[in-house]
């Protein structure tokens, strides 16, 4: 889940500067690694929805992490204007998400959902090495929360 502290310096994707073209040129940059947490946040999602309708059984366990994932998708989305004339080589377009199947078994299930929020979490990670500080604390913050449902996972 993402505290309202987090999201303070989000906006200006550019980080501390101020306006004119340093500022844009940052945001631009950046663009390509939104697009990339955009899309790891679809895929998340589209994995822990087929898991759930494979294993209803775990949706008591997985649906809270769902609710973030969303949430997350939801604040990625707000800060993402899709390229168009000046701006149409800022990061392409977000893929559509992948169509999973769930692993046979719950135990299975809760492994692919294990290594898949531990591999996101990395990523986000070193997107934040990439990213101004606005983006790099909201990617931050997304990828603890990918880091704490996948030691949550290991409980279940």
């Amino acid at each position: 889940m993402l505290g309202g502290g987090a999201l303070l310096g989000v906006p200006v994707l550019g980080g501390c500067g101020g306006e004119g073209e340093g500022a844009g040129a940052a945001a631009r940059a950046e663009a390509p690694i939104l697009v990339d947490a955009i899309a790891a946040e679809q895929d998340l999602i589209a994995l822990y929805e087929a898991s759930r309708r494979a294993h209803a059984a775990l949706s008591r366990h997985i649906d809270p992490m769902l609710a973030h994932h969303r949430e997350h998708l939801a604040v990625l989305r707000r800060h993402y204007v899709p390229g168009s004339g000046d701006r149409a080589g800022e990061g392409g377009t977000v893929p559509q998400p992948k169509r999973p199947e769930a692993p046979g078994g719950e135990a299975q299930a809760l492994a692919a959902l294990r290594r898949a929020e531990s591999r996101a979490a990395a990523a986000r990670a070193a997107e934040v090495i990439r990213a101004g500080p606005g983006l790099a604390q909201l990617l931050a913050s997304i990828g603890a929360c990918e880091a704490g449902h996948a030691a949550a996972l290991a409980e279940v």
